[in-house]
């Protein structure tokens, strides 16, 4: 692909590239319900028990008797102390690990909750997290400021599920429109689980394969970064779609699947060499706003049926990617549709498909 190719993809790219902080699927991980009265209650207990220990040996023994091994409990008590699932578990194990003769830790905080060892390293240190953040309180004033706490900590307490599920959104809401339009793909599970097992062909994985790893016309790569990625991630997106176009190539002889890249996001804003890598080895990309280029591609490998409605000034600047796959005539801003056909939205179009 030549760099005026690349840039004409980047213009196109960063035209529709997509708005996180609008999200409705990202907003919803930024505000967390309300305190419940007996999480109220938990934290004020907690406050009495500050209160009553000077010692965080021993405020930690009075924390494991509150927490009384709920993993629920545990949890609202790292997250309102600033910390995670998963940062109580790394920090501790490095402790245990420097104890002679090591002391066993468990491995995740559900288990950590009731562990009579472990919590001989968890409850001093949580009781010296917890003191720094409620210490200070007042029990009359506790239900407004442990509610700030709730909401002010629970973005930092679930970013890591947030980017894990995020790294998955592209490939479920993929799913889901290739489910609508009656579009077969593999595994069938990512419209219900988008975390399952990729599909595997000749040892490579894709997000999706279209209708499926035995007979692939479409195979997808999907990437979304909603932040700086550094290095690491420049490299690991650009090579990853490099070794699924090398395979391809050589697997195929004839009727090559399309290697299909579903890549958006502002992080590739200061991720040049990452972007430019995966356009540059992808046959075609699309993005949340353009998914229906996705459908476009499958229905035309599949030879099915479909129709696209969208604004004139839409059609015009995708034209070159309607020619190339025979689509122009199939394109309008409007149709009037029975109970043959329905609209499935797709971005910036909707997609005019069978309604069987």
């Amino acid at each position: 692909m030549t760099s005026t190719e690349i840039n004409l993809q980047r213009d196109e790219f960063f035209r529709n590239v997509w708005n996180h902080s609008e999200d409705p699927f990202q907003m919803k991980f930024d505000e967390r319900r309300s305190l419940k009265k007996e999480e109220l209650d938990f934290l004020e207990s907690i406050i009495l028990a500050i209160h009553s220990h000077s010692d965080n040996q021993r405020l930690g023994a009075e924390l494991k008797r509150i927490v009384c091994g709920s993993p629920a409990k545990l949890a609202l008590a790292l997250q309102v102390s600033g910390l995670t699932r998963s940062k109580i578990i790394t920090d501790l194990k490095a402790v245990a690990a420097s104890k002679k003769p090591q002391v066993h830790f468990p491995s995740n905080y559900n288990s950590l909750a009731s562990s009579e060892t472990g919590w001989l390293l968890a409850g001093p240190y949580l009781a010296a997290k917890l003191r720094c953040v409620l210490g200070g309180l007042k029990i009359q004033t506790l239900a407004e400021c442990a509610e700030a706490l709730n909401q002010a900590t629970w973005p930092g307490f679930i970013r890591q599920e947030r980017a894990k599920r995020s790294g998955h959104e592209g490939e479920y809401r993929l799913a889901i429109m290739l489910s609508e339009c009656s579009i077969p793909f593999a595994p069938e599970e990512k419209a219900e689980n988008p975390l399952c097992p990729d599909e595997l062909i000749n040892e490579v994985s894709f997000d999706i394969v279209v209708p499926n790893g035995k007979d692939p016309k479409v195979c997808f790569k999907a990437t979304v970064h909603t932040s700086n990625i550094g290095q690491f991630g420049e490299s690991k997106d650009h090579l990853e779609v490099e070794k699924a176009r090398i395979m391809l190539d050589k697997k195929f002889d004839n009727d090559r699947p399309l290697l299909l890249a579903l890549i958006d996001g502002i992080g590739f804003k200061s991720n040049k060499a990452g972007l430019n890598g995966v356009l540059g080895n992808a046959d075609e990309f699309c993005q949340y706003a353009t998914l229906w280029k996705a459908a476009v591609i499958c229905t035309s490998r599949m030879g099915r049926e479909l129709f696209i409605e969208m604004p004139d000034e839409e059609a015009a600047y995708h034209e070159a990617f309607f020619k190339r796959f025979n689509f122009t005539n199939k394109v309008s801003s409007k149709f009037n549709i029975g109970t043959s056909h329905k609209r499935v939205s797709a971005g910036k179009a909707n997609l005019i498909v069978p309604a069987n």
